[in-house]
Protein backbone atom coordinates (compact mmCIF):
# COMPACT_ATOMS: atom_id res chain seq x y z
CA UNK A 1 0.00 0.00 0.00
CA UNK A 2 2.71 2.43 0.69
CA UNK A 3 4.92 1.50 -2.06
CA UNK A 4 2.22 2.33 -4.29
CA UNK A 5 0.16 4.52 -2.57
CA UNK A 6 -2.78 2.73 -2.83
CA UNK A 7 -5.16 3.98 0.01
CA UNK A 8 -2.53 5.97 1.85
CA UNK A 9 0.30 8.61 0.94
CA UNK A 10 3.19 6.90 -0.77
CA UNK A 11 5.88 5.98 1.58
CA UNK A 12 8.91 3.97 0.28
CA UNK A 13 10.40 4.44 4.37
CA UNK A 14 6.73 2.81 5.73
CA UNK A 15 6.85 0.49 3.10
CA UNK A 16 10.23 -0.81 3.90
CA UNK A 17 9.53 -0.82 7.26
CA UNK A 18 6.77 -3.11 6.65
CA UNK A 19 8.66 -5.21 3.68
CA UNK A 20 11.31 -5.87 6.60
CA UNK A 21 8.56 -6.90 9.17
CA UNK A 22 7.01 -9.29 6.57
CA UNK A 23 10.05 -10.21 5.27
CA UNK A 24 11.90 -11.46 8.46
CA UNK A 25 8.80 -13.56 8.86
CA UNK A 26 9.34 -15.40 5.84
CA UNK A 27 7.15 -13.95 3.35
CA UNK A 28 8.86 -14.43 -0.15
CA UNK A 29 6.64 -11.78 -1.66
CA UNK A 30 8.37 -9.19 0.91
CA UNK A 31 11.71 -10.84 0.64
CA UNK A 32 11.66 -9.97 -2.94
CA UNK A 33 10.28 -6.14 -2.74
CA UNK A 34 12.54 -5.79 -0.39
CA UNK A 35 15.66 -7.19 -2.52
CA UNK A 36 13.63 -4.97 -5.53
CA UNK A 37 13.51 -1.48 -3.17
CA UNK A 38 17.20 -1.94 -2.35
CA UNK A 39 18.20 -3.13 -6.03
CA UNK A 40 16.54 0.49 -7.64
CA UNK A 41 17.14 2.57 -4.74
CA UNK A 42 13.50 4.12 -5.16
CA UNK A 43 12.99 7.22 -3.93
CA UNK A 44 14.42 7.44 -0.41
CA UNK A 45 15.70 3.79 -0.26
CA UNK A 46 19.57 4.16 -0.70
CA UNK A 47 20.81 1.70 -3.08
CA UNK A 48 22.25 -1.09 -1.65
CA UNK A 49 23.66 -4.29 -3.67
CA UNK A 50 24.53 -6.42 -1.10
CA UNK A 51 21.26 -6.27 0.75
CA UNK A 52 19.15 -7.10 -2.52
CA UNK A 53 20.93 -10.10 -3.12
CA UNK A 54 20.60 -11.21 0.52
CA UNK A 55 16.92 -10.82 0.33
CA UNK A 56 16.60 -12.49 -2.87
CA UNK A 57 18.34 -14.99 -2.09
CA UNK A 58 16.07 -15.35 0.89
CA UNK A 59 12.55 -15.54 -1.45
CA UNK A 60 14.79 -17.55 -4.08
CA UNK A 61 15.89 -20.81 -1.46
CA UNK A 62 12.05 -20.80 -1.10
CA UNK A 63 11.71 -21.51 -4.83
CA UNK A 64 10.17 -17.75 -5.60
CA UNK A 65 10.51 -17.93 -9.38
CA UNK A 66 10.43 -13.87 -9.57
CA UNK A 67 13.16 -13.83 -6.78
CA UNK A 68 15.19 -16.44 -8.29
CA UNK A 69 15.21 -14.49 -11.82
CA UNK A 70 15.84 -11.12 -10.09
CA UNK A 71 18.73 -13.11 -8.21
CA UNK A 72 20.33 -14.10 -11.54
CA UNK A 73 20.12 -10.58 -12.94
CA UNK A 74 22.26 -9.38 -10.21
CA UNK A 75 24.68 -12.28 -10.66
CA UNK A 76 24.62 -11.32 -14.21
CA UNK A 77 25.50 -7.88 -14.20
CA UNK A 78 27.07 -7.46 -11.34
CA UNK A 79 27.31 -4.36 -8.73
CA UNK A 80 28.77 -2.81 -5.67
CA UNK A 81 30.04 -5.54 -3.48
CA UNK A 82 28.52 -7.74 -5.81
CA UNK A 83 30.74 -9.91 -8.44
CA UNK A 84 29.22 -10.99 -11.39
CA UNK A 85 28.63 -14.76 -11.79
CA UNK A 86 28.25 -16.66 -14.71
CA UNK A 87 27.78 -20.15 -13.45
CA UNK A 88 25.30 -18.43 -10.34
CA UNK A 89 23.50 -15.85 -13.26
CA UNK A 90 23.06 -19.43 -15.29
CA UNK A 91 21.92 -21.36 -11.71
CA UNK A 92 19.22 -19.43 -10.95
CA UNK A 93 18.18 -18.41 -14.57
CA UNK A 94 17.50 -21.83 -15.01
CA UNK A 95 15.58 -22.87 -11.73
CA UNK A 96 13.11 -19.81 -12.44
CA UNK A 97 12.79 -20.57 -15.91
CA UNK A 98 12.24 -24.36 -15.39
CA UNK A 99 9.22 -23.02 -12.90
CA UNK A 100 7.79 -21.24 -16.18
CA UNK A 101 9.41 -17.73 -15.37
CA UNK A 102 8.74 -16.32 -18.88
CA UNK A 103 11.81 -13.59 -18.55
CA UNK A 104 14.39 -16.32 -17.52
CA UNK A 105 13.25 -18.80 -19.93
CA UNK A 106 13.66 -16.25 -22.44
CA UNK A 107 17.13 -14.94 -21.15
CA UNK A 108 18.28 -18.85 -21.04
CA UNK A 109 17.20 -18.75 -25.00
CA UNK A 110 19.31 -15.91 -25.50
CA UNK A 111 22.27 -17.53 -23.89
CA UNK A 112 21.82 -20.61 -26.20
CA UNK A 113 21.53 -18.54 -29.46
CA UNK A 114 24.77 -16.63 -28.47
CA UNK A 115 26.74 -19.41 -26.72
CA UNK A 116 27.38 -17.31 -23.71
CA UNK A 117 27.56 -19.87 -20.32
CA UNK A 118 26.62 -22.78 -23.13
CA UNK A 119 27.91 -24.03 -26.46
CA UNK A 120 25.52 -22.53 -28.98
CA UNK A 121 22.81 -24.38 -29.71
CA UNK A 122 20.24 -23.44 -31.35
CA UNK A 123 17.45 -26.27 -30.54
CA UNK A 124 17.71 -25.00 -27.28
CA UNK A 125 17.85 -21.80 -28.10
CA UNK A 126 14.34 -21.96 -30.12
CA UNK A 127 12.58 -24.12 -27.27
CA UNK A 128 13.26 -21.71 -24.55
CA UNK A 129 12.31 -19.10 -26.52
CA UNK A 130 9.05 -20.80 -27.46
CA UNK A 131 8.37 -21.30 -24.07
CA UNK A 132 8.65 -17.75 -23.26
CA UNK A 133 6.96 -16.61 -26.34
CA UNK A 134 3.93 -18.35 -25.61
CA UNK A 135 3.53 -16.52 -22.60
CA UNK A 136 3.64 -13.81 -24.26
CA UNK A 137 6.95 -12.25 -23.43
CA UNK A 138 7.53 -9.90 -27.01
CA UNK A 139 11.11 -10.31 -26.80
CA UNK A 140 11.16 -14.52 -26.95
CA UNK A 141 8.14 -13.89 -29.31
CA UNK A 142 10.89 -11.76 -31.78
CA UNK A 143 13.61 -13.73 -31.36
CA UNK A 144 11.42 -16.76 -32.12
CA UNK A 145 10.29 -15.42 -35.02
CA UNK A 146 14.05 -14.58 -36.35
CA UNK A 147 14.76 -18.57 -35.55
CA UNK A 148 11.98 -18.91 -38.39
CA UNK A 149 12.54 -16.57 -40.38
CA UNK A 150 16.47 -17.63 -40.34
CA UNK A 151 16.30 -21.46 -40.07
CA UNK A 152 18.23 -21.54 -37.00
CA UNK A 153 16.89 -24.52 -34.43
CA UNK A 154 13.86 -25.06 -36.63
CA UNK A 155 12.92 -25.24 -39.92
CA UNK A 156 12.98 -22.16 -42.20
CA UNK A 157 9.04 -20.86 -42.22
CA UNK A 158 7.72 -17.17 -43.32
CA UNK A 159 4.44 -17.93 -42.23
CA UNK A 160 5.22 -18.96 -38.72
CA UNK A 161 8.12 -16.34 -38.54
CA UNK A 162 5.36 -13.65 -39.70
CA UNK A 163 3.02 -14.92 -37.38
CA UNK A 164 5.33 -14.45 -34.01
CA UNK A 165 6.81 -11.20 -35.57
CA UNK A 166 2.94 -10.15 -35.47
CA UNK A 167 2.30 -11.15 -32.05
CA UNK A 168 5.64 -8.56 -30.40
CA UNK A 169 5.06 -5.77 -32.87
CA UNK A 170 1.17 -5.91 -31.76
CA UNK A 171 2.80 -5.12 -28.19
CA UNK A 172 4.91 -2.56 -29.34
CA UNK A 173 8.37 -4.17 -29.69
CA UNK A 174 9.94 -2.14 -32.24
CA UNK A 175 12.61 -4.81 -33.45
CA UNK A 176 9.56 -7.21 -34.56
CA UNK A 177 7.55 -4.02 -36.05
CA UNK A 178 10.45 -3.43 -38.04
CA UNK A 179 11.09 -7.02 -38.96
CA UNK A 180 7.78 -7.81 -40.40
CA UNK A 181 7.55 -4.41 -42.01
CA UNK A 182 10.89 -5.79 -43.66
CA UNK A 183 8.95 -9.32 -45.00
CA UNK A 184 5.89 -6.98 -46.15
CA UNK A 185 8.62 -5.25 -47.67
CA UNK A 186 10.35 -8.22 -49.17
CA UNK A 187 7.91 -11.13 -49.59
CA UNK A 188 8.74 -14.46 -49.41
CA UNK A 189 7.51 -18.47 -49.05
CA UNK A 190 4.08 -18.01 -48.28
CA UNK A 191 4.21 -14.11 -47.65
CA UNK A 192 2.93 -11.70 -50.26
CA UNK A 193 4.85 -8.58 -50.98
CA UNK A 194 2.86 -5.53 -49.22
CA UNK A 195 4.45 -2.15 -49.71
CA UNK A 196 0.94 -0.43 -47.56
CA UNK A 197 1.87 -2.80 -44.49
CA UNK A 198 5.49 -2.50 -44.46
CA UNK A 199 5.30 1.31 -44.57
CA UNK A 200 2.77 1.44 -41.57
CA UNK A 201 4.94 -1.35 -39.32
CA UNK A 202 7.92 0.99 -40.38
CA UNK A 203 6.28 3.91 -39.30
CA UNK A 204 4.97 2.60 -36.07
CA UNK A 205 8.91 1.60 -35.05
CA UNK A 206 10.20 4.52 -36.30
CA UNK A 207 7.58 6.84 -34.41
CA UNK A 208 9.18 5.11 -30.88
CA UNK A 209 12.72 6.49 -32.25
CA UNK A 210 14.46 2.79 -33.40
CA UNK A 211 17.04 4.15 -36.29
CA UNK A 212 17.07 1.42 -38.80
CA UNK A 213 13.02 1.76 -38.99
CA UNK A 214 13.46 5.48 -39.61
CA UNK A 215 15.96 4.43 -42.33
CA UNK A 216 14.00 1.74 -43.91
CA UNK A 217 10.64 4.51 -44.02
CA UNK A 218 12.79 6.86 -45.67
CA UNK A 219 14.23 4.70 -48.44
CA UNK A 220 9.81 3.96 -48.98
CA UNK A 221 9.48 7.15 -49.43
CA UNK A 222 12.27 7.98 -51.58
CA UNK A 223 11.89 4.76 -53.77
CA UNK A 224 7.89 4.42 -53.57
CA UNK A 225 6.68 1.03 -54.28
CA UNK A 226 2.96 -0.72 -54.79
CA UNK A 227 0.77 1.70 -52.97
CA UNK A 228 2.72 3.98 -51.62
CA UNK A 229 3.52 7.04 -53.42
CA UNK A 230 6.98 8.61 -53.51
CA UNK A 231 7.62 11.46 -50.95
CA UNK A 232 10.74 13.00 -51.13
CA UNK A 233 9.74 15.46 -48.42
CA UNK A 234 9.08 12.32 -45.88
CA UNK A 235 12.36 10.60 -47.36
CA UNK A 236 13.91 13.80 -46.14
CA UNK A 237 12.04 14.14 -42.93
CA UNK A 238 13.27 10.46 -42.17
CA UNK A 239 16.71 10.66 -43.34
CA UNK A 240 17.65 13.66 -41.11
CA UNK A 241 16.45 12.16 -38.00
CA UNK A 242 18.50 8.91 -38.53
CA UNK A 243 21.25 10.96 -40.06
CA UNK A 244 21.52 13.12 -36.99
CA UNK A 245 22.38 9.58 -35.27
CA UNK A 246 24.89 8.86 -37.24
CA UNK A 247 24.10 6.09 -39.97
CA UNK A 248 26.41 6.49 -42.42
CA UNK A 249 23.75 5.40 -45.49
CA UNK A 250 21.20 7.95 -44.03
CA UNK A 251 23.86 10.55 -44.23
CA UNK A 252 25.14 10.01 -47.97
CA UNK A 253 21.26 9.54 -49.03
CA UNK A 254 20.75 13.06 -47.21
CA UNK A 255 23.87 14.24 -48.82
CA UNK A 256 22.04 13.27 -52.29
CA UNK A 257 18.64 14.97 -51.76
CA UNK A 258 20.24 18.39 -50.87
CA UNK A 259 22.66 18.13 -53.96
CA UNK A 260 19.69 17.37 -56.47
CA UNK A 261 16.89 19.38 -54.92
CA UNK A 262 14.87 16.61 -53.81
CA UNK A 263 12.30 17.07 -51.60
CA UNK A 264 14.40 20.23 -50.46
CA UNK A 265 15.54 22.94 -51.83
CA UNK A 266 18.93 22.38 -53.52
CA UNK A 267 22.16 23.20 -51.17
CA UNK A 268 25.40 22.08 -52.15
CA UNK A 269 26.37 23.24 -48.57
CA UNK A 270 24.58 21.30 -46.88
CA UNK A 271 25.12 18.46 -49.50
CA UNK A 272 28.93 18.61 -48.75
CA UNK A 273 28.17 18.39 -45.39
CA UNK A 274 26.50 15.24 -45.16
CA UNK A 275 28.57 13.69 -47.90
CA UNK A 276 31.24 14.73 -45.68
CA UNK A 277 30.07 12.78 -42.75
CA UNK A 278 29.26 9.38 -44.65
CA UNK A 279 32.47 9.64 -46.45
CA UNK A 280 34.27 10.37 -43.08
CA UNK A 281 32.42 8.01 -41.41
CA UNK A 282 33.27 4.21 -40.19
CA UNK A 283 30.99 2.09 -42.64
CA UNK A 284 33.66 1.33 -45.22
CA UNK A 285 31.25 0.95 -48.02
CA UNK A 286 28.86 3.93 -47.60
CA UNK A 287 32.54 5.75 -46.82
CA UNK A 288 33.44 4.22 -50.71
CA UNK A 289 30.55 5.65 -52.66
CA UNK A 290 30.49 8.98 -50.69
CA UNK A 291 34.12 9.39 -51.47
CA UNK A 292 33.41 8.79 -55.20
CA UNK A 293 30.97 11.54 -55.35
CA UNK A 294 33.17 13.73 -53.49
CA UNK A 295 35.48 13.63 -55.74
CA UNK A 296 33.65 13.47 -58.81
CA UNK A 297 31.23 16.48 -57.92
CA UNK A 298 34.31 18.73 -56.54
CA UNK A 299 32.43 18.81 -53.25
CA UNK A 300 35.25 20.78 -51.07
CA UNK A 301 34.48 23.42 -53.80
CA UNK A 302 31.40 24.37 -51.64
Amino acid sequence: MYDNGVGVVEDDKEALKWYRKAAEQGNVYAQNNLGVMYDKGIEDVLEDDKEALKWYRKAADQGYAHAQNNLAVMYDRGGKGVAEDDKEALKWYRKAAEQGYADAQYTLGWRYANGKGFLEDDKEATRWFRKAAEQGNIYAQNNLAVMYDNGEGVLEDDKEALKWYRKSAEQGNVYAQNNLATMYDNGGKGVAEDDKEALKWYRKAAEQGYADAQYNLALMYDNGGKGVLEDNKEAVIWYQKVAEQGYASAQYNLGLMYQYGEGVVKDMTKAKYWIKKAYEGGDAKVSKIAEENWKRFELWKY
